[in-house]
């Protein structure tokens, strides 16, 4: 390992890329890991629309086990990644409970009309 890598030369760059990555990834949870696997297991009967957003949630709840994993690092005045990832996660399940998740929504409209 470089001398650099090894004082830590690139590491506020590399704590916002990670900042930056972890923004994108969960963005795309709902449509590329909690949705599909939602539709997996419910599409057998119809559900009420709280039970299908709350089933979504849950698919993203069991992704959220992994945050432990993260590096707890952060940049100055700016929470650790782990609390980070969380903080973005919970935004995003508080839209989805409260039917502001237009992925979701249509998700839902397409599979049982």
């Amino acid at each position: 390992m470089s001398k650099g890598r090894e004082s830590g030369g690139r590491m506020p760059e590399a704590i916002e890329e990670t900042y930056r990555e972890m923004e994108r990834i969960i963005d795309s949870l709902v449509e590329c890991y909690a949705i599909p696997h939602t539709r997996m297991c419910m599409r057998w009967t119809k559900p009420p629309r709280e039970d299908y957003r709350e089933e979504v949630v849950a698919w993203l709840e069991d992704y959220a086990k992994s945050f432990h994993r993260l590096p707890k690092k952060a940049l100055p005045g700016r929470p650790d990644l782990p609390t980070f990832a969380r903080a973005r996660l919970d935004t995003e399940v508080a839209r989805i409970l409260g039917g502001r998740s237009p992925a979701v929504e249509a998700s839902y409209a397409a599979l049982f009309g």
